[in-house]
């Protein structure tokens, strides 16, 4: 990576922001929000390489951050990394798979984490989104290489016609 990687946390917890700061030290550049709100702001305005989405209060604003990231067309891109509740904890709080899924959702973790499977988790997930864009980097520059020939092809037989 040319540059230090922008992380946004967004939790309620203090506990957990106290884990992802010591998780996220040199060469990364982290920011926090403890409200919905704030981190929408921030994700809009920071446009960070990837968000830690960990729980919010009341239950369901975590789901409704990931609906409204993945809406807003400033913010669509950017990989979500989800940290919820051990499934034993769902009755009170925590998503379900499919919610995920049906976001930006890149990586799936567990509370609690310590702060070295966090950031090797985030790590992880800037691979994939890197490896990803350049894949798509590729497939751009074949499809333009073919549309080329399908233009020639099309001068080829329309010189062909004519004759």
């Amino acid at each position: 990576m040319d540059k230090a990687p922008r992380i946004l946390i967004i939790d309620c917890e203090a506990n957990f922001i106290e884990t992802a700061k010591k998780a996220f030290r040199s060469p990364f550049n982290i920011t926090c929000a403890s409200t919905a709100e704030e981190g929408l702001q921030k994700a809009k305005t920071e446009v960070p390489d990837v968000i830690v989405l960990g729980y919010l209060e009341p239950r369901g604003v975590s789901r409704q951050v990931a609906s409204r990231l993945a809406e807003d067309k400033a913010t669509a891109h950017i990989p979500i990394l989800v940290v919820d509740v051990r499934p034993e904890e769902y009755p009170r709080k925590g998503w379900r798979w499919s919610d995920g899924f049906s976001h930006n959702v890149k990586g799936y973790v567990w509370h609690p984490i310590d702060a070295a499977e966090l950031k090797k988790t985030v790590e992880g997930v800037l691979q994939r989104v890197k490896a990803s864009t350049m894949n798509l980097t590729e497939v751009a520059e074949q499809t333009e290489e073919m549309l080329k020939r399908i233009d020639q092809l099309k001068k080829l037989l329309m010189s062909q016609t004519e004759s």
